[in-house]
């Protein structure tokens, strides 16, 4: 599950509250894509490595003092709650597909709390855990200056895993090696 969240700071963190659920995903409907199309340069081609910054992007599109949030595991039957607030994406389109680093902030890993309400809680700064990378891949790239293909990842498999060859790998580990 991905929300789109308010965020109002309080003292000593911000309070995030639900506004609805979005889609990451998708060349139509998904955030990545609709915040990266602004920024790629007219011709741009394969290969191309980008990046960009939630919350900058989010106050380019009006959505000033709003925020995404991953849940990764919304149909937990324990009630373990995992939330995390996508700070940063990268990504590098070439080959027809998008292999996507993701910088993230832990807002709650694994907290078993059957009271918690994950459509508005607080989090204090010292509860926040900084610069988690996850990465992925999608299907779909950027060819003459566009949005090209689905933009969504592969269905669930026993492959899903990414493969990155040395100029991928470099770069990502360039751009997670800033936050050290």
């Amino acid at each position: 599950m991905y929300g789109l969240y308010t965020t109002y700071l309080v003292p000593g963190g911000a309070r995030y509250n639900l506004i609805e659920r979005v889609s990451l995903f998708g060349c139509r409907v998904g955030y990545i894509p609709w915040m990266l199309n602004e920024h790629i340069p007219q011709g741009q081609g394969e290969p191309f490595s980008w990046k960009i910054n939630v919350r900058t992007e989010l106050d380019r599109l009006d959505l000033a003092n709003h925020t995404l949030i991953i849940d990764l595991k919304p149909n937990s039957s324990a009630r373990n709650v995992s939330l995390y607030e996508i700070a940063d994406v990268w990504g590098v389109s070439a080959n027809g597909w998008t292999p996507i680093m993701f910088r993230l902030r832990g807002l709650f890993m694994d907290q078993s709390d059957a009271s918690l309400d994950d459509r508005d809680f607080v989090r204090h700064s010292d509860e926040i855990e900084e610069n988690i990378f996850s990465m992925m891949y999608l299907n779909g790239t950027v060819q003459n200056g566009s949005i090209f293909g689905p933009w969504t990842p592969p269905g669930p498999s026993a492959t899903n895993s990414v493969l990155l060859w040395p100029d991928t790998m470099d770069y990502f580990s360039s751009e997670a090696r800033k936050f050290y």
